[in-house]
């Protein structure tokens, strides 16, 4: 490579010269401006690999003894991808900290080259620009953009469990503020071009109407600031606009006082589970007074301490398994093709159907809902109407597009217009027999080979299926409220539901940005099985005496969002009682609802939505109700229940239901559960999954805590055959 190089720079002043190697090409123009284009071959998108930045250190050395060039252009040569950052397996396979710092350090010194180039570099952006891809338009002296709807830029290393660390948070707070960058690092959130642009993250934001070249106009672009380019004045703070801006961060007192700020907010979000955005703040606030230098060796030594850290296995582990489930059709033996689905059907307005509704129609495709009255579907479209009116106030949608979108929603008081739907969704009451009766009728007012979907949350698809006359055309599509912001969607495949139905839904639910999994029919499917005897399990704790608070705290230190009596609440007690009974019907003495649960159900309190249930709810504040102590006959007894004796005994009957769902088949893989548990419930991200959490303690450990929990409380504990199995052969969900 190194020979090529030079080879081409003997012939720079006879005439235009071409470097090409493996993943780049450089290019002068006739006006002095130099193209350098990343194109990785055999890749879709351009990804940072310990070989590719060899090369670029190596090209970066060979340009700054070039003397024909005026300025450079950095530009990809894949259509919707500018950089898409380094490769995840590379940082997966460090376990040492020392060599990750050293890493770091390498990365580093790659960009610091371009920052010593003798003339302006210009990064041109169209497609995502994530991580090293922006550490790396960072380190140039100026970055346009394209307006385009895959055109992101951001730095999401901490969702990966470490910090930005080829000089990030070094430089970003330097270009666009402290408060500003923070907002970037900590939370690993992507702006698209026109917010780059008011960031001053980037300098020219070509719209997307745009009809010109992105490489004439970055060639232009560099021609017109070189009058002005001083390589002297490159990494200078930019001081921000305001005077309370200009107090935080121009002033040493000022700055402590966002950063603490800063800190407080980073702990109240993490609870002190994530030491990313902690340690990004770290390398952020250490290195602001110093000379870059100082600060990128701070960057890279807390690098290397979050790259070999557990926690980081463990959120890197839920990247791959979401890229796997983004290539998952759903029924990977069968080449069925997905049919393409332009029109939507909706039965059931309310809450969860104008919640669907929005969801569908901010996709951009038409849906057309129906109800019994027009009451429902007014509150169906009023429901579809304020999740966009956020987005609006939050600056995602412009009311323009609101409107748009909104007009793709259409209601009707019959099945008029259900003929052309290629997939139906029921949202009705959660009635077996009103279900059947509805989809014998939908059955009649559309095509062929519409798919009909249920959304139910605990009814069998397989019933519900045997009221067409068509069943492997039925499915259930449950979605987790609240439908926009809930990732996950578990596609029920029927007993006789076909592989065409199941890959079409799975196809359908990742074009409306979800994560869908597929589950066999059986009670509870697969996340309401597992949480059910979790919710079960902190009742029966406040049944034998411990206290409402104790036991949701418990799991919320454990890392949970909330603990089992608030998500029962959330649930609605009522909602949770009668899936108890159907977990009880189907699998007997191993999940026999907690009396708690009933006495507080028959008092009328049905939790968050009717403002009671085990917590007060007034506004945004909650309380726990102490009334309810008298409603259940409760005994306190905090000394028998020690935080850990209560964690253990609510994470391992969640982990014997969840090794059960495997065993069952209910569903294909480990990691269908984890993704269900991470993506429906919360579970803690940074603990992997429940399947890897189990994994991380070991077979036997985790038979040898079920046995003695077993023995103490009941043969509801007892270990599952396959987890004794794999203790005794030293097995592992994950191989």
């Amino acid at each position: 490579m190194a020979d090529t190089a030079k080879s081409s720079q003997s012939q720079a002043n006879e005439e235009p010269a071409e470097i090409q190697t493996s993943a780049f090409a450089v290019d002068l123009k006739k006006s002095g401006v130099a193209f350098l284009t990343i194109d990785v071959p055999d890749a879709k998108v351009n990804i940072l690999t310990a070989a590719v930045m060899l090369e670029l250190d190596g090209i970066f050395a060979e340009l700054a003894k070039r003397s024909d060039i005026k300025a450079l252009v950095i530009i990809s040569g894949k259509e919707d991808n500018f950089i898409a950052g380094a490769d995840v397996n590379e940082i997966e396979s460090l376990t040492d900290a020392a060599v990750g710092q050293e890493k770091a350090q390498m990365g580093q010194a790659v960009f610091q080259r371009i920052h010593e180039l003798p003339f302006p570099v210009v990064a041109a952006i169209q497609g995502s620009c994530a991580g090293g891809g922006l550490e790396l338009a960072l380190a140039c002296d100026y970055r346009i953009a394209r307006s385009h709807e895959k055109t992101k830029l951001g730095l999401p290393e901490v969702k990966l469990g470490i910090l930005p660390g080829f000089g990030g948070t070094q430089r970003l707070p330097r270009l666009i503020g402290i408060q500003k960058a923070l907002g970037l690092i900590l939370t690993g959130k992507f702006v698209d071009a026109g917010k780059a642009g008011k960031l001053g993250l980037v300098d020219k934001v070509l719209p997307v109407n745009h009809h010109g070249f992105l490489n004439a106009e970055a060639e232009e672009f560099a021609l017109r600031v070189l009058p002005n380019f001083r390589a002297g004045e490159r990494g200078k703070v930019k001081r921000p606009g305001g005077l309370q801006n200009l107090f935080l961060e121009g002033t040493a007192i000022g700055r402590k006082i966002l950063f603490d700020q800063a800190r407080k907010k980073a702990l109240k979000n993490t609870r002190g589970h994530y030491p990313a955005p902690l340690k990004a703040l770290q390398a952020v606030q250490h290195g602001f007074a110093l000379p870059l230098r100082e600060g990128l060796e701070t960057e890279a030594r807390l690098l290397g301490e979050l790259v070999a850290s557990e926690v980081s296995k463990n959120l890197i582990s839920i990247y791959h398994l979401t890229e796997t489930l983004k290539k998952d059709t759903g029924a990977e033996k069968s080449k069925t093709v997905p049919t393409q689905v332009n029109n939507v059907a909706l039965l059931g307005a309310g809450v969860m159907g104008g919640g669907i509704a929005q969801l569908v129609s901010f996709r951009d495709i038409p849906v057309r809902m129906k109800d019994v009255n027009q009451e429902a579907l007014d509150l169906g479209l009023n429901r579809a109407r304020s999740v966009f009116q956020k987005g609006v106030d939050r600056r995602k949608l412009s009311a323009d597009e609101m409107a748009r979108k909104m007009t793709l929603i259409s209601t009707t008081l019959d099945y008029s217009g259900f003929s052309t739907a290629e997939l139906v969704i029921e949202a009705i009451v959660e009635n077996l027999d009103v279900k059947k009766t509805v989809f014998a009728e939908l059955e009649g007012a559309v095509g062929q080979g519409t798919i009909l979907a249920s959304n139910t949350s605990s009814l069998s698809i397989t019933d519900i299926a045997s009221a067409v006359k068509k069943p492997e055309r039925v499915i259930g599509f449950h979605f987790f409220n609240p439908v926009h912001r809930m990732p996950l969607v578990e596609i029920i495949r029927g007993d006789k539901t076909s592989d065409a139905t199941t890959v079409t839904a799975v196809a359908f639910a990742k074009r409306l940005g979800k994560i869908p999994v597929v589950v066999k029919n059986s009670p509870g499917f697969l996340v309401n099985r597992i949480l059910g005897p979790y919710i079960n399990e902190g009742a029966m704790l406040l049944q034998e005496g411990a206290a409402i608070d104790a036991i949701d705290r418990a799991m919320l230190d454990f890392g949970m969002p909330m603990g089992p009596l608030n998500l029962l609440d959330e649930v609605g007690i009522d909602v949770g009682f009668k899936v108890a009974k159907i977990l009880q019907e189907a699998f007997g003495d191993r999940v026999v609802p907690s009396a708690v649960i009933e006495k507080v159900s028959q008092s009328g309190r049905l939790g968050k939505k009717g403002g009671k249930g085990f917590y007060i709810y007034e506004g945004k504040d909650k309380r726990v109700d102490e009334d309810i102590y008298k409603v259940i006959d409760h005994v306190s007894q905090p000394e028998k229940f020690p935080k850990e004796v209560l964690q253990d005994r609510l994470l391992f009957i969640m982990l014997k239901e969840a090794a059960l769902c495997l065993e069952e088949q209910i569903v294909r893989h480990p990691r269908d559960v984890d993704a269900g548990m991470i993506f429906g419930t919360g579970f803690p991200p940074f603990r992997g999954g429940v399947l890897r959490y189990a994994d991380k303690l070991g077979s036997e450990k985790c038979v040898d805590k079920m046995q003695q929990l077993a023995e103490t409380f009941g043969e509801r504990f007892a270990p599952p055959k396959s987890l004794v199995s794999s203790a005794q052969s030293g097995g592992a969900f994950y191989s």
